[in-house]
């Protein structure tokens, strides 16, 4: 049983010696696939970047090229905003857990090492895609599926970022996290608003009624500056969400090669009969899908 198999990972480690997790390095080789792909991606990007430049620096000399290099160094860079545009966290004591047994025997039997196992908060049962080298559980799944189920939902996020298909996960995270991260900037210019309002409203005192005009202000100015890219950020996110509909299909497959096919059948079929708001097509399709690749 695969439970049987997530529960006798500890005692393998006791026998072939010390593991660690998250972030982890189990026995297994290491595949250097992902980081290779990234790479070349990279370079077909500065390519490109690279000749939008100088077309842009012959119409707009020196500052056409540069604003077109500053905005690839910010898409490049925009992964290390995930933690903030996705509000994953570290697995608290309960998590850590549930999570070590599956995350190791998942990382063994994938043969990978050192990614980062971490929490992001929904009741969902598939977590985002954060970088290429950290991978997320929703607390939902990390807090109520059986050890088995828990593993193959691990296999299914492993997947998205193993060898080359790191490569659509990593431009995926270019295209979608400065929305994120505009959106985020948005909600916290303006979120200290709304609790200084109720504050002057107590207080009955000029001060208080200033410091909401200082405070709207700040937010205002920065919603103008962010307005238009935040509206460009949003379109790539739609546009990226469309390119990458087939992202979880490809998921589920890697999840059926590393041999937690029939348990993450077993988690979706759960997943919709504890759906409380009617049945959920789109789940539906990837049980039957999965069943169909399980033969």
């Amino acid at each position: 049983m695969p439970e049987q198999r997530v529960a006798e990972a500890p005692r393998q480690a006791e026998e072939t010696g010390p593991r660690y997790l998250p972030p982890g390095r189990p026995q297994g080789t290491p595949s250097g696939q992902a980081g290779f792909a990234i790479g070349l991606v990279v370079l077909v990007e500065g390519g490109l970047v690279a000749a939008v430049a100088f077309g842009a620096g012959s119409l707009w000399p020196f500052w056409g090229a540069v604003s077109v290099f500053a905005v690839w160094a910010l898409l490049l860079l925009a992964p290390l905003s995930a933690s903030r545009s996705y509000g994953y966290r570290e697995p608290d004591g309960e998590e850590r857990a549930r999570l070590e047994h599956a995350w190791r025997y998942v990382q063994q039997h994938a043969g990978v090492s050192g990614y980062r196992l971490v929490i992001v908060e929904s009741d969902g049962l598939n977590a985002c895609r954060p970088s290429a080298r950290t991978v997320a559980v929703t607390s939902q799944s990390a807090r109520s599926l059986a050890p088995g189920h828990l593993a193959a939902v691990l296999a299914h996020e492993l997947g998205h970022l193993q060898g080359w298909r790191a490569v659509p996960a990593f431009v995926h995270a270019q295209v979608t996290l400065p929305n994120r991260t505009l959106r985020w900037a948005l909600r916290t210019a303006w979120s200290p608003v709304a609790p200084m309002w109720r504050r002057a409203v107590e207080w009955h005192r000029p001060i208080g009624f200033l410091g909401v005009l200082l405070l709207g202000a700040v937010a205002a100015a920065v919603t103008v500056l962010v307005a238009v890219p935040a509206a460009l950020a949003y379109a790539a996110s739609l546009g990226a969400r469309l390119l990458d509909a087939g992202g979880e299909a490809r998921a589920d497959a890697a999840a059926v090669r590393m041999g937690f096919g029939a348990d993450l059948v077993a988690a979706v079929e759960h997943r919709i009969e504890h759906q409380p708001d009617g049945l959920p097509l789109p789940l539906v399709r990837r049980a039957q899908a999965l069943r169909r690749r399980l033969g």
